[in-house]
């Protein structure tokens, strides 16, 4: 059985015998949508998710971490969440607060940080069994929740989370039809990023990778801030926003109802500038 088979019948499982879980995907079944474009290049869609309000709103600092059970640790997750084991080092998991169609949490066993470096050829080979999907990486100052555990994250392709550069945020495209090379060539482009921000243990970057027409594609988006300063701004200025790497791409989430209202395509292009970091 293959493992988009695997995962159909897991989300089915899941489903019904996961009451939590059933009733966020329902909630998904009739989101509530709103669209942005930019010429005939780019569009953004903005997506309201009342249920990911946990994840925008997660503390990151060292000590908020250290005082948290980590809900990606198996001793830690609900008895109901049932997994699939990947490459004998990670378990795939639905994520029971969905922002896409199928979308899995991809979390190594080990409880170690949120660190990229030598782990795309994983997220490659997962690719190669998820032809379907696209994979995604949020790194630990970029829009993980989870920051202290490693993983990936993946859903069903949209023409939307496939969009590489355009005017309103770097993007790095890395294609090959080489797996080796487009690992070796993201290894490069972590490199070059690491030199804007040398303090860090890594460089502040969104992920999304996808097999197409037989070709590796990675995605990099070079970040330089992890939230806009509307996330801490008070009253009617403030948008409880903290893109990731779907942000990036070109789906925006946001958690409470006033905020989608009242965001702007002006919003959107000053929330990019801001947590975007150019690239010449």
């Amino acid at each position: 059985m293959n493992m988009q088979v695997q995962i159909e019948s897991l989300f089915a499982t899941q489903q019904q015998d996961w009451e939590q879980f059933r009733c966020t995907i329902e909630q998904m079944k009739k989101p509530r949508l709103k669209r942005f474009v930019w010429g005939k290049e780019y569009t953004v869609y903005v997506q309201l998710n009342p249920a990911r309000i946990a994840s925008v709103t997660a503390k990151r600092e060292v000590a908020d971490i250290e005082n948290r059970p980590c809900f990606l640790c198996e001793a830690n997750r609900p008895t109901e969440q049932k997994g699939i084991s990947f490459l004998e080092k990670y378990i795939i998991l639905c994520n029971p607060y969905p922002i896409i169609k199928q979308h899995l949490t991809i979390a190594l066993h080990s409880h170690v940080p949120q660190r990229i470096r030598r782990k795309m050829g994983d997220m490659l080979t997962l690719a190669e069994e998820l032809p379907d999907y696209i994979i995604f990486y949020n790194g630990a100052k970029s829009g993980a929740s989870v920051p202290e555990h490693f993983h990936f994250q993946a859903g069903l392709k949209s023409h939307i989370l496939q969009q590489g550069d355009n005017e309103l945020r770097s993007c790095m495209v890395i294609e090959s039809e080489s797996k080796d090379e487009a690992v070796e060539l993201f290894e490069d482009v972590y490199q070059y990023l690491y030199h804007f921000q040398p303090d860090e243990e890594e460089p502040m970057i969104s992920v999304v990778a996808f097999i197409e027409k037989g070709k590796y594609k990675i995605h990099v988006f070079p970040r330089k801030a992890a939230r806009p300063k509307q996330y801490f701004m008070e009253g009617t200025k403030k948008l409880l926003i903290t893109p990731g790497a779907l942000d990036m791409a070109g789906l925006f989430t946001v958690v409470r109802e006033e905020d989608f209202e009242k965001i702007t395509q002006q919003d959107i292009e000053d929330i990019y500038a801001q947590v975007s970091r150019q690239i010449i």
